[in-house]
Protein backbone atom coordinates (compact mmCIF):
# COMPACT_ATOMS: atom_id res chain seq x y z
CA UNK A 1 0.00 0.00 0.00
CA UNK A 2 3.29 2.45 0.85
CA UNK A 3 4.09 1.67 -2.67
CA UNK A 4 1.23 2.42 -4.15
CA UNK A 5 1.20 5.63 -2.58
CA UNK A 6 4.38 7.15 -3.95
CA UNK A 7 3.77 5.45 -6.71
CA UNK A 8 0.67 8.08 -7.61
CA UNK A 9 2.70 10.94 -6.25
CA UNK A 10 5.61 10.15 -8.94
CA UNK A 11 2.97 9.63 -11.48
CA UNK A 12 1.08 13.16 -10.29
CA UNK A 13 4.45 14.56 -10.70
CA UNK A 14 5.06 12.96 -14.50
CA UNK A 15 1.64 14.10 -15.97
CA UNK A 16 1.86 17.82 -14.35
CA UNK A 17 5.40 18.12 -14.90
CA UNK A 18 5.54 20.68 -18.43
CA UNK A 19 8.19 22.89 -20.06
CA UNK A 20 8.64 26.47 -18.59
CA UNK A 21 10.73 28.65 -16.62
CA UNK A 22 10.93 27.68 -12.89
CA UNK A 23 11.60 29.75 -9.70
CA UNK A 24 12.10 28.84 -6.05
CA UNK A 25 10.95 31.12 -3.21
CA UNK A 26 13.18 32.05 -0.42
CA UNK A 27 11.62 33.30 2.89
CA UNK A 28 9.19 31.92 5.79
CA UNK A 29 6.00 30.24 5.41
CA UNK A 30 2.84 28.59 7.58
CA UNK A 31 0.84 25.96 6.39
CA UNK A 32 -2.20 23.67 7.89
CA UNK A 33 -4.63 21.25 6.97
CA UNK A 34 -5.72 17.44 7.47
CA UNK A 35 -3.71 15.04 8.71
CA UNK A 36 -4.40 11.12 7.97
CA UNK A 37 -2.85 8.62 9.88
CA UNK A 38 -3.19 4.91 9.52
CA UNK A 39 -1.39 3.07 12.98
CA UNK A 40 -0.67 -0.39 12.52
CA UNK A 41 0.16 -2.17 15.83
CA UNK A 42 1.82 -5.71 16.27
CA UNK A 43 1.70 -7.01 19.13
CA UNK A 44 4.44 -10.19 19.89
CA UNK A 45 4.01 -12.25 23.44
CA UNK A 46 5.28 -15.84 24.50
CA UNK A 47 2.58 -18.11 25.01
CA UNK A 48 4.40 -21.36 25.12
CA UNK A 49 5.96 -20.80 29.12
CA UNK A 50 5.30 -18.99 32.05
CA UNK A 51 8.83 -18.07 32.87
CA UNK A 52 10.25 -14.96 33.75
CA UNK A 53 11.58 -12.64 30.80
CA UNK A 54 11.29 -15.34 28.11
CA UNK A 55 8.94 -13.74 25.87
CA UNK A 56 9.18 -13.36 21.95
CA UNK A 57 12.80 -13.88 21.78
CA UNK A 58 12.53 -17.05 24.37
CA UNK A 59 10.61 -19.38 22.65
CA UNK A 60 7.31 -19.86 20.47
CA UNK A 61 5.52 -16.90 20.15
CA UNK A 62 2.08 -15.23 18.82
CA UNK A 63 1.80 -12.47 17.16
CA UNK A 64 -1.41 -10.51 16.46
CA UNK A 65 -1.71 -7.21 14.43
CA UNK A 66 -4.47 -4.36 14.18
CA UNK A 67 -4.54 -1.37 12.55
CA UNK A 68 -6.81 2.21 11.95
CA UNK A 69 -6.84 5.14 10.79
CA UNK A 70 -7.85 8.97 12.27
CA UNK A 71 -8.24 11.93 10.36
CA UNK A 72 -7.10 15.12 12.40
CA UNK A 73 -5.77 18.50 11.71
CA UNK A 74 -1.84 19.71 11.69
CA UNK A 75 -0.20 23.32 11.41
CA UNK A 76 3.15 23.92 10.53
CA UNK A 77 6.06 26.85 9.85
CA UNK A 78 9.52 26.84 8.53
CA UNK A 79 12.21 28.71 6.08
CA UNK A 80 12.36 27.54 2.59
CA UNK A 81 16.10 28.87 0.90
CA UNK A 82 16.94 28.89 -2.96
CA UNK A 83 19.52 26.51 -3.63
CA UNK A 84 19.54 27.90 -7.94
CA UNK A 85 19.31 25.67 -10.78
CA UNK A 86 15.28 25.14 -9.63
CA UNK A 87 16.32 23.42 -6.54
CA UNK A 88 15.46 24.73 -2.90
CA UNK A 89 15.36 23.22 1.03
CA UNK A 90 13.41 24.14 3.62
CA UNK A 91 13.14 23.38 7.18
CA UNK A 92 9.68 23.26 8.99
CA UNK A 93 8.66 22.97 12.34
CA UNK A 94 5.14 21.26 12.49
CA UNK A 95 2.64 19.99 15.67
CA UNK A 96 0.27 17.15 14.84
CA UNK A 97 -3.30 16.05 16.58
CA UNK A 98 -3.93 12.74 16.06
CA UNK A 99 -6.94 10.12 16.36
CA UNK A 100 -5.73 6.53 15.78
CA UNK A 101 -6.54 3.98 18.07
CA UNK A 102 -5.76 0.12 18.05
CA UNK A 103 -6.32 -2.64 20.07
CA UNK A 104 -4.66 -5.95 19.98
CA UNK A 105 -6.13 -9.46 21.61
CA UNK A 106 -2.74 -11.82 22.40
CA UNK A 107 -3.93 -15.10 24.51
CA UNK A 108 -5.68 -13.15 26.96
CA UNK A 109 -3.77 -10.33 26.65
CA UNK A 110 -5.09 -6.62 26.01
CA UNK A 111 -3.23 -4.05 24.83
CA UNK A 112 -4.67 -0.23 24.22
CA UNK A 113 -2.92 1.55 21.68
CA UNK A 114 -4.12 5.78 21.32
CA UNK A 115 -1.88 7.78 19.43
CA UNK A 116 -3.10 11.21 20.39
CA UNK A 117 -0.44 13.82 18.77
CA UNK A 118 2.67 14.40 17.08
CA UNK A 119 5.90 17.33 16.65
CA UNK A 120 8.50 17.42 15.18
CA UNK A 121 11.40 18.40 12.45
CA UNK A 122 11.12 18.02 8.52
CA UNK A 123 14.06 18.81 6.09
CA UNK A 124 12.55 18.91 2.64
CA UNK A 125 14.53 19.14 -0.46
CA UNK A 126 12.53 20.08 -3.72
CA UNK A 127 12.44 20.14 -7.49
CA UNK A 128 10.91 23.80 -9.05
CA UNK A 129 9.58 21.75 -11.90
CA UNK A 130 7.61 24.94 -13.76
CA UNK A 131 6.28 28.53 -11.78
CA UNK A 132 3.30 26.43 -10.43
CA UNK A 133 4.34 22.85 -9.48
CA UNK A 134 7.15 21.46 -7.51
CA UNK A 135 8.24 17.96 -6.11
CA UNK A 136 10.05 17.23 -3.06
CA UNK A 137 11.37 14.59 -0.77
CA UNK A 138 11.42 14.87 3.04
CA UNK A 139 13.03 13.40 5.76
CA UNK A 140 12.69 13.86 9.83
CA UNK A 141 12.68 13.69 13.39
CA UNK A 142 9.07 13.20 14.52
CA UNK A 143 7.91 12.57 18.60
CA UNK A 144 4.86 10.48 18.55
CA UNK A 145 2.73 11.10 21.94
CA UNK A 146 0.60 7.39 22.92
CA UNK A 147 -1.92 7.26 25.59
CA UNK A 148 -2.73 2.82 26.41
CA UNK A 149 -3.28 0.63 28.39
CA UNK A 150 -2.65 -3.16 29.39
CA UNK A 151 -5.41 -5.59 30.49
CA UNK A 152 -6.81 -9.06 30.75
CA UNK A 153 -10.06 -11.20 29.48
CA UNK A 154 -10.63 -11.62 33.03
CA UNK A 155 -9.54 -8.21 34.64
CA UNK A 156 -9.53 -4.40 34.73
CA UNK A 157 -6.74 -2.47 32.55
CA UNK A 158 -3.87 -3.23 34.80
CA UNK A 159 -1.13 -1.45 33.08
CA UNK A 160 -0.58 2.16 32.24
CA UNK A 161 1.21 2.65 28.75
CA UNK A 162 1.33 6.39 28.01
CA UNK A 163 4.74 6.94 26.50
CA UNK A 164 6.83 9.05 23.90
CA UNK A 165 8.73 7.90 21.39
CA UNK A 166 10.95 9.47 18.75
CA UNK A 167 11.31 7.79 15.22
CA UNK A 168 12.94 8.57 11.83
CA UNK A 169 10.46 9.70 9.54
CA UNK A 170 10.87 9.76 5.13
CA UNK A 171 8.35 10.53 2.30
CA UNK A 172 7.85 13.13 -0.43
CA UNK A 173 4.62 15.14 -1.95
CA UNK A 174 3.98 17.51 -4.69
CA UNK A 175 3.09 21.00 -4.19
CA UNK A 176 0.94 23.69 -6.70
CA UNK A 177 1.16 27.55 -6.91
CA UNK A 178 -1.67 29.62 -6.84
CA UNK A 179 0.06 32.67 -7.01
CA UNK A 180 3.28 34.19 -5.41
CA UNK A 181 1.89 33.83 -2.02
CA UNK A 182 -0.99 30.49 -2.01
CA UNK A 183 -0.27 26.73 -2.28
CA UNK A 184 -1.35 23.87 -1.78
CA UNK A 185 0.42 20.69 -0.87
CA UNK A 186 -0.24 16.97 -0.61
CA UNK A 187 2.77 14.41 0.95
CA UNK A 188 3.01 10.79 2.30
CA UNK A 189 5.12 9.86 5.51
CA UNK A 190 6.00 6.89 6.41
CA UNK A 191 7.35 5.52 10.09
CA UNK A 192 8.84 2.22 10.06
CA UNK A 193 9.56 -0.08 13.09
CA UNK A 194 8.91 2.08 16.07
CA UNK A 195 9.28 0.10 19.05
CA UNK A 196 6.57 0.67 22.10
CA UNK A 197 7.75 -0.24 25.79
CA UNK A 198 5.22 -2.37 27.52
CA UNK A 199 6.05 -3.42 31.47
CA UNK A 200 6.48 -6.83 32.49
CA UNK A 201 2.95 -8.61 32.60
CA UNK A 202 1.25 -10.25 35.48
CA UNK A 203 2.73 -13.30 34.05
CA UNK A 204 5.98 -12.38 33.89
CA UNK A 205 6.25 -12.25 30.28
CA UNK A 206 7.45 -8.95 28.24
CA UNK A 207 5.46 -8.48 25.32
CA UNK A 208 7.06 -6.44 22.20
CA UNK A 209 5.03 -4.30 20.53
CA UNK A 210 5.80 -2.86 17.22
CA UNK A 211 3.91 -0.38 15.40
CA UNK A 212 4.00 1.70 12.16
CA UNK A 213 2.73 4.40 10.67
CA UNK A 214 1.67 5.51 7.24
CA UNK A 215 0.83 9.28 7.43
CA UNK A 216 -0.76 11.24 4.36
CA UNK A 217 -0.84 15.07 4.57
CA UNK A 218 -2.85 17.91 2.53
CA UNK A 219 -3.10 21.94 3.07
CA UNK A 220 -2.59 25.32 2.63
CA UNK A 221 0.99 26.82 2.36
CA UNK A 222 1.51 30.88 2.45
CA UNK A 223 4.47 32.35 1.83
CA UNK A 224 5.79 35.76 4.14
Amino acid sequence: MRQTYIKTILLGASVLAIAGTAQADTGFFVSGGLNSTTLEQSTSRNTGTNEPNTGPAGGASATVTDQDTGVSVFVSGGYEYDLGNNFYVSGELFYADEAAETQTLNNVKVTDIELTSSYGLDVKFGHQVTDQFAVYGLIGVSQFEFDGLASYTFADPTDDLSDEEAAFVYGGGVEIDFDDRWSTFAEVRLVNDLEFDTPVDRGGIQAQDELELTIIRTGLKYRF
